[in-house]
């Protein structure tokens, strides 16, 4: 709990004067069930005077998967979130799908030509290989979204059905919903 000193509850008016008086104030804390930062009348936090409430950033999968607890404009805005990412992903499937066509056949032409090779002529063929794999690779990741992590597993983990890897329908970092948003678009209601 906070020391010394009580601050007047008129002087604090948002988060960052709560937060900075918050440590040296005995009247400053946080509300015990909303867990909202609250000015109380006295050092003891007995009496409440205000609190600050949170500006909370809304998920867009939570709000995709219980449309029934939030509004219509905070549900507008997931999907319209939804959709640009989803437009975004298309996109740049899109313009690598052809140079990764090209990768693609150039690996396949160069297993082809060592295939058909005598056996003098294959190392310099498995060369050839591995370049190619090498730039196809190298095309995948150039392609990747700047915040997908690409990893190698040492071993993959098999169920009795299937190996899989899961794949986020969105990053995590690209999950928030602004509150500014939904809150404009409530008001245009």
């Amino acid at each position: 709990m906070a020391t010394q000193t009580t601050v007047k509850p008129d002087i604090i008016s948002n988060l960052a004067e709560f937060v900075a008086r918050v440590a040296k104030s005995a009247n400053l804390g946080f509300d015990p069930v909303t867990r909202e930062p609250t000015i109380y009348a006295d050092a003891k936090q007995t009496t409440k005077v205000k609190s600050i409430p949170w500006i909370r950033e809304a998920d867009t999968l939570t709000v995709l998967a219980q449309p029934s607890r939030f509004s219509a404009g905070i549900n507008d805005a997931a999907v319209a979130r939804l959709k640009q990412i989803r437009d975004e992903a298309e996109a740049r499937l899109r313009a690598g799908e052809e140079q990764l066509h090209t990768a693609e056949q150039e690996v396949l032409n160069a297993w082809l030509s060592y295939k058909a090779a005598t056996d003098a002529v294959k190392p310099s063929l498995r060369r050839d290989i591995l370049a190619a794999e090498k730039r196809f690779q190298e095309l995948q990741k150039s392609l990747a979204p700047a915040h997908r992590i690409l990893r190698k597993f040492a071993r993959p983990e098999y169920t009795s059905e299937s190996t899989s890897i899961y794949v986020q329908p969105m990053p995590v970092s690209a999950r928030g919903l602004p509150s500014i948003a939904p809150a404009a678009a409530a008001a245009e209601e």
